[in-house]
């Protein structure tokens, strides 16, 4: 007779606290349900996107401590983490969390972006 598979451990309780856990379940469980309240996710998959949602945390957060110049981590270190081109695996977060700008540096952006617009426009009629 073949042995029994190993049994994998149930994942935690709905509503349990788990003193190890960065993210509280019922806050995963709020964004899943979103807008229409409805949460149709088996407990095996709301746990796997509870564990990911953590590590996803701490990754960004160790990112983001080694672009920091102190004790704390302030939003400069965490948009530096996010652009860091080296690494690239922040890179879907650029429109949410963009590099800080003075507002004299965002003007002269928008209006060497206009001047560029400009310019092809120009080129397209010739």
């Amino acid at each position: 007779m073949a042995p029994a598979p190993p049994a994998r451990p149930p994942p935690p309780a709905a509503g349990s606290s788990d003193s190890a856990t960065l993210i509280p379940l019922a806050a995963i469980k709020r964004l899943i349900a979103g807008e229409t309240g409805e949460n149709k996710m088996g407990a095996d998959a709301l746990h796997l996107i509870h564990k990911a949602s953590e590590l996803f945390v701490e990754k960004l957060a160790a990112a983001s401590v080694k672009k920091s110049d102190g004790e704390t981590i302030g939003y400069d270190a965490v948009a530096a983490a996010v652009d860091d081109e080296d690494q690239g695996e922040f890179a879907f977060l650029s429109d949410l969390v963009p590099p800080t700008t003075t507002f004299e540096a965002y003007l002269a952006q928008q209006q060497q972006l206009q001047q560029e617009q400009q310019q092809e426009a120009m080129n397209e009629e010739a």
